[in-house]
Parts: structure tokens; sequence; C-alpha cells
């Protein structure tokens, strides 16, 4: 059985036959945690449809240094862009989220101050966690051999985040009072804008604005889910309707 080549990201771009210095991060997790050595193969991915590979060619002194040898294109990006509004919630819970819905395709993800939401908004403990979550997405691509990293932008308050939209993009809230399923939706393009709460849910006036803000309401069954199973069933629902699971 042929082992698998393990895969690190690095942000930047790549010449054949280019020598990197991999970082102290990087050269810790191929050293300590993987322990390769010279001669072995790895796989570089940089936000980009291409993959390349590489060989340990210096291993000393702290320093460890790759050669590459060739690029591959491999694009197995959704045909969906689904932009996930995630309204803020506790630690592990919205991980998970992150995690799991970067491993099911989602584009772009947004967290989300609600009402019910609860976290400590100052600006500092925001930036940490922008920056937290970012390497939760690029561990996620890291795992499961997507090479585009998807994006995370900057918490935003829930209507500010509504009233966005590019054209013709269909707008899903997830409410479980709601007569409707997404086997009910008709797909106008590949453009999903999906907000899901938090545990608390949303309060009967920020729904009424959600949906004034043109967001069709969904239920996913007759079940009361979590925050990071709604969001896991949801993107999972969509890409078999109208994605690439199949």
């Amino acid at each position: 059985m042929k082992n698998r080549i393990p895969r690190i990201y690095i942000d930047k771009h790549f010449t054949i036959n280019e020598k990197i210095i991999l970082d102290e991060s990087n050269r810790h997790y191929i050293t300590k945690v993987l322990r390769m050595n010279i001669q072995d193969i790895l796989e570089i991915f940089n936000n980009t449809n291409y993959i390349f590979l590489s060989k340990i060619i210096e291993v000393e002194n702290k320093k460890l240094i790759i050669l590459i040898l060739k690029k591959e294109k491999k694009n197995i990006e959704s045909p969906l862009f689904i932009h996930l509004g995630l309204v803020i919630t506790k630690n592990e819970k919205m991980n998970f989220a992150i995690q799991k819905s970067v491993e099911l395709g989602v584009h772009t993800i947004t967290p989300i101050f609600s009402q019910y939401c609860n976290f400590n908004r100052n600006k500092q403990n925001i930036s940490k966690k922008n920056i937290y979550w970012k390497n939760i997405i690029i561990s996620a691509c890291q795992q499961c051999k997507r090479n585009m990293i998807p994006k995370i932008n900057n918490s935003e308050n829930i209507q500010t985040w509504c009233k966005k939209s590019n054209k013709n993009e269909t707008k899903i809230v997830l409410d479980p009072k709601s007569r409707r399923n997404i086997n009910q939706l008709s797909k106008h393009n590949n453009y999903f804008r999906l907000l899901i709460g938090c545990e608390g849910g949303f309060s009967e006036l920020e729904m009424q604005k959600i949906i004034k803000c043109n967001f069709i309401p969904i239920r996913l069954g007759p079940r009361i889910l979590r925050t990071e199973t709604a969001a896991v069933a949801a993107v999972t629902a969509l890409q078999i309707k109208f994605g690439d699971f199949g």
C-alpha cells in the first residue's frame, strides 16, 4: 500500500528546482512530529490549484531545506460558492464548525455577532481569534487535500452581513419553525449565503430583519440541531443537492 505523502502549506509562489528554507513551525512539524529526514518527499500547497512535490535536502542546526521537484494541477474545489455566516459560539463548537465546513467545501466564512451570542467583542480578542480560526482552516485544508484556502472575514454584526449579497445570490437562514426544506429550493446560480445561529438561535426581531434581507428560512428536519451540527448538516445538504457530493 502506497504511503500517504505529508502535506504542508507555505504562503509563497514556487519555481521548479527552487530551494526553500522552512519556518520554525513547519520545521518542527516535519522533524519532530512526522520524524522525516533527508530525501523524504513532501507535498506543498500554496493557495493555488497546484500542488508542489518536493524533497528534503538538508536538516541541520535547526534548519530544514526542501527542493521543489515538480508541480501538478489539482483542482478539487466545489462548484458551489458557499459563504457561511456563523454566529460566534463557544470555542470548541466554533472550531468544529469551521473545521468541518472547510472539509465540506465552504468557500468563505464570516464570524457573526448576534443578540444571543456570548462572546467578548474586544478588538484584541477578535483579532487573536481570527488568526486562530485561520490556522484551523489551513489545518483542515492540509488534511482534506484542498489546495485553495477558504477566506475568513473579520467578524461582523448580523444586520451588516445580512444586507450584503452578490448578484443573484441565494440567501438561506436555518429556522426550525420553517415549513420549507432544502429540497424545495431552486438553484439560480452557484452562489449561496448561509446563516447559522448560535445555541439560543435568533430573537424574533432578528429573524424578521433577516427575512427582510431576502433570506429564505429553511428547516433541516424535525429535530433541533446543535450549532456545529447544523453547520455541517446544512453545507452537506447543499453539496448533495447542488454541489459535488453524489
